[in-house]
């Protein structure tokens, strides 16, 4: 034809179909975080206290739920004199034992309810299975959240963390915002809508 030929190259036409499709697949993600209203997003609670120091100290109780505590004694300790309220309002008991850390306890308490205030409090038990009286409560707002470095912005380095772990069952679980299990669309919906410059 005329004595040009005109080359093609074979980059330029996969490139522009991968480009679109990328495009596509950012809205079909958006769209399904969008059309997924009943999703329920679970945050945590890292609560830490005041080593116990009796030597017949067994572990603690870690006593939670959304309204706060009604009483301040347990029932199981026969020596405390104040009158006895089972589980005083909470819903939940852990035993977390003496923890991973005896000199500094802490324990984190996961899948609370985003959106919800929970109220806690932390009690001693000896080797007898006696109980102390509660600690003093307190309280947490749960709310998810995407800094996933934690520097006060949602951005693209937390799109990067979040990409490392995609599609897996997370060896990081804050990777996993909502906790679920697994880094997936709905992670990337949640990242999406806290984006920050």
């Amino acid at each position: 034809m005329n004595g040009v030929s005109k080359k093609i190259s074979v980059n330029s036409l996969i490139e522009k179909p991968m480009r679109y499709n990328f495009i596509i697949i950012i809205l079909i993600l958006i769209l399904i975080f969008v059309c997924e209203t009943n999703i329920v997003f679970a945050g945590s609670a890292t609560l830490r206290w005041n080593a116990n120091s009796e030597s017949d100290l067994a572990g603690y109780r870690i006593y939670y739920g959304t309204s706060p505590r009604t009483g301040t004694n347990p029932g199981t300790a026969s020596t405390n004199p104040l009158p006895k309220c089972n589980m005083c309002g909470y819903t939940n008991v852990i035993d977390v034992g003496k923890t991973s850390t005896p000199s500094s306890p802490q324990y984190t308490i996961t899948n609370l309810t985003s959106g919800q205030t929970y109220y806690f409090s932390v009690m001693a038990y000896d080797t007898s299975g006696n109980e102390s009286a509660f600690s003093s409560e307190v309280s947490k707002l749960i709310s998810v959240t995407a800094d996933l470095n934690f520097d006060g912005y949602v951005n693209s380095v937390d799109f990067g963390i979040m990409m490392s772990f995609w599609g897996s069952q997370p060896t990081k679980p804050l990777a996993d915002i909502n906790q679920d299990g697994y880094v997936n669309s709905v992670d990337f919906g949640i990242l999406m809508s806290q984006w920050t410059n």
